[in-house]
């Protein structure tokens, strides 16, 4: 809409004429496109998202069956500063949107050895913890927490939390150096046991990297700074779940003047003379916009939302040369047993643990003896289940879509590897106490949520595919068109995706002045 503006200066009116909103659309209502929605319309654009699934949230999503109600997604709430930061950039406070709850304990660790330890934020009642493995585990710790938490400052500033436009922008000669002085350029879990002695210790402080889809015998150690968030910045847990948090941000965006389209699958990305025009839905309707921002995932964006001649040059080469990261295989489980010596977050480690990662990330295979991770937010959220029953999440990190893999077979074979682990660890046999059943396979990440290969985490993590190595939040050689979620920087996850909308924004922003 044009209008008129009567501007006084030095004693004369002059006339001038507003410049029309610019129209912004984004592709796909997964965090990091809520947020980078709700950033666009605090910046003065008019902004429409189109999700294809029937609620918004992509990973971040829900499933509610028989009085049961699952996270999907994410389970893991850090760094809930760029979350604050998001809203309050935006004009609103984070906490008119949502109520947030500290975890304390974090989470608890079960051995095969029989052995357990329970994290904690509370850093003295966590070194009295440690103390159970060995006397020196808490000197152990302190050292590594210092240092983490020095990687942590260093890779936040310098490495995390800008755009890259040239190398040297990632690894400037001071901040190189600081990162090579503490170990942040080697192996994580060569780091981790430079630290710690037992090798329970060694495997707490580096399995982190799992969830980003990389062994930790080949991600870098910066990413301990995982580990260091968790005790250093804490866990958190939205009320009602975690899928609270995608409805946050939807209001969010809808409270700023944005629309949000759900069953509204976009076909592909119009682009004229290397100029974006905006967008065509599955349907065939024709959408006119400035400027898209993809929150589809980066090779689906390339592949399918790009016709052939469209898309830069270089970007079949580089696509086949990325490495995706592993997957996932997600139990869930309505149950009617109390889960005793259960915890809201619990991690069963494998007897074996470098077999169970070599089977993962580099033979293709199904573990033998599978590592897992259980998630029971009735533990602190009983109204997600009905009254006296629980909500059991079980995530198993397996192989991507590239392993040829019999996933029918598969899934029945680490079931029945879950429930015995889960009775040998805590004595629970949940054969008979399971209501409600859900799975999800990498099969289901593909046809789901698009994700190349099935994997769960987007790219994945290794050093040439962080920081500036990792694609680019703009598609070069087309203008206007954006990109933001787990395959480019700074990467997956909650925290990194809500970064990754700031970021692109940002750029956003730059390119407008520039132009």
């Amino acid at each position: 809409m044009y209008y008129t503006l009567t501007i006084l200066a030095c004693g004369r009116y002059y006339v001038a004429m507003k410049q029309p909103q610019k129209k912004a659309i984004v592709i796909g209502s997964g965090i990091g496109g809520l947020c980078t929605a709700a950033r666009l319309l605090a910046a003065g654009y008019q902004v429409t998202v189109y999700e294809k699934e029937d609620q918004v949230g992509g990973r971040a999503n829900r499933l509610v069956k028989q009085g049961y109600t699952f996270d999907m997604g994410p389970t893991l709430l850090m760094m809930i500063d760029v979350l604050e930061q998001t809203f309050a950039d935006c004009g609103k406070d984070f906490y008119d949107y949502i109520e947030l709850l500290q975890l304390e304990p974090n989470y608890r660790v079960s051995y095969a050895d029989g052995s357990s330890l329970t994290v904690s934020s509370n850093i003295a009642r966590f070194g009295r913890e440690l103390s159970k493995i060995s006397p020196e585990a808490p000197e152990q710790f302190y050292k590594f927490f210092a240092i983490t938490a020095r990687i942590y400052r260093l890779a936040r500033a310098r490495f995390i939390d800008r755009n890259f436009d040239r190398v040297t922008d990632f690894i400037s000669p001071s901040a190189g150096y600081k990162l090579l002085r503490d170990g942040g350029l080697m192996k994580l879990y060569n780091f981790v046991s430079k630290y710690f002695s037992d090798e329970r210790l060694r495997m707490l402080f580096s399995f982190q990297s799992m969830y980003l889809g990389v062994s930790p015998y080949a991600a870098p150690a910066v990413y301990s700074v995982v580990s260091y968030m968790e005790s250093g910045l804490g866990i958190w847990y939205p009320k009602g779940g975690m899928y609270q948090l995608s409805i946050a941000l939807r209001k969010l965006v809808e409270d700023l003047g944005g629309v949000v389209h759900c069953n509204a699958p976009v076909g592909r990305i119009l682009v004229e003379g290397k100029q974006v025009r905006g967008i065509e839905l599955a349907d065939g309707t024709r959408v006119e916009a400035d400027i898209v921002v993809s929150n589809a995932d980066l090779a689906y964006t390339y592949q399918k939302l790009l016709q052939r001649h469209e898309r830069p040059k270089f970007s079949d080469r580089r696509l086949n040369g990325l490495k995706q990261a592993s997957s996932a295989l997600l139990f869930y489980w309505g149950v009617k047993d109390p889960l005793d010596d259960l915890l809201h977050h619990n991690v069963v480690f494998s007897r074996d643990f470098k077999q169970n990662l070599d089977q993962i990330f580099y033979q293709g295979k199904l573990p033998t003896d599978p590592a897992f991770y259980l998630y029971i937010p009735t533990k602190t959220d009983p109204d997600l289940a009905p009254k006296g029953r629980n909500v059991c999440y079980v995530l198993v990190p397996v192989p991507n879509l590239q392993a040829k893999i019999d996933w029918e077979k598969g899934v029945e074979k680490i079931r029945e590897k879950v429930l015995k682990g889960i009775k040998q660890r805590y004595g629970l046999d949940l054969r008979d106490s399971i209501e409600v059943e859900s799975v999800f396979t990498p099969k289901d990440f593909e046809t789901k949520y698009n994700l190349d290969d099935g994997s769960a985490f987007g790219l994945s993590h290794y050093f040439f595919q962080s920081g500036y190595f990792r694609p680019h939040n703009v598609v070069r050689g087309i203008k206007g068109v954006y990109l933001v979620g787990a395959s480019t920087y700074p990467g997956s996850g909650v925290p990194m995706v809500t970064l990754g909308a700031k970021l692109v924004v940002e750029r956003i922003m730059a390119d407008a002045q520039t132009s």
